[in-house]
């Protein structure tokens, strides 16, 4: 599924994608964003949901449209506040769900003032945001994810070969009673990209080394997210979603 911002300003462009992994039968992974005119911002969500909990597509679309539903309603807070506060409502939205219990998250957003160097930004869990200048890629935001080893009984589980089993754990989540939120600022410049993503993207190698060269290759930002997902959905091994920010201010 690919969405487009409608009435976008020319100083900036964004684009994003996300879809399931052809073995699912419901995307696990949401993404919402839009320009808020009135007010002269961009707010951008991407939520991956846990798949061994229950309902991953619904934690991850509640999440979403909850806290855009709640940062919409409040025009003249505070915006680190109020960017808080819809994270805190999307949270308590997936914590106390009326029918499904124990759904959980992984979230990340940006909320950025149009042609301002700041951006503002949470993450929670092993979602990623990535800043590229130039040549330059940088991950502005730490996984919050273990690496635990399955056990069998009383010893860790191996494969075939002998080598032991594991998997990656989130350590912070939306919908977990011990959540953290933290509103955190970043700086960023006029040519510059903000690219959110979820695991599911970010582990197909080099990707988003190929964003960067898509984006610089082609003027519209659309073209080269759409020409990068395609050369890579075959290598991806889960639900999958990227949103590419830009800023292309001419002026």
């Amino acid at each position: 599924m690919k969405f487009d911002a409608t009435n976008m300003p020319d100083s900036f462009q964004i684009h994003g994608i996300t879809e399931k992994h052809q073995e699912k039968n419901l995307n696990g992974d949401h993404i919402l964003y839009q320009v808020v005119d009135a007010e002269n911002l961009v707010v951008a969500l991407l939520a991956d949901g846990v798949s061994n909990s229950p309902c991953d597509w619904l934690s991850s679309r509640t999440a979403c449209e909850k806290f855009m539903q709640e940062f919409l309603a409040q025009p003249m807070a505070n915006l680190e506040e109020r960017i808080h506060h819809a994270m805190q409502e999307a949270h308590y939205a997936v914590l106390n769900h009326e029918k499904h219990h124990e759904m959980l998250c992984a979230f990340a957003a940006v909320v950025w003032r149009i042609g301002e160097g700041t951006f503002h930004f949470i993450n929670i869990g092993d979602t990623r945001i990535y800043h590229v200048s130039g040549e330059d890629v940088k991950q502005v935001t730490e996984d919050e994810a273990d690496i635990v080893f399955l056990r069998r009984c009383t010893k860790i589980a191996t494969d075939g070969s002998g080598h032991p089993l594991s998997r990656r754990v989130i350590t912070n989540a939306v919908g977990s009673i011990t959540c953290k939120i933290s509103v955190q600022n970043g700086s960023w410049e006029n040519g510059d990209l903000l690219v959110l993503a979820s695991d599911g993207f970010y582990n197909s190698y080099g990707i988003i080394d190929e964003i960067r060269i898509a984006v610089l290759q082609n003027t519209e930002t659309s073209r080269a997210v759409a020409k990068v997902w395609g050369r890579n959905m075959e290598n991806f091994e889960d639900d999958n979603s990227v949103i590419v920010f830009k800023w292309c201010d001419e002026q």
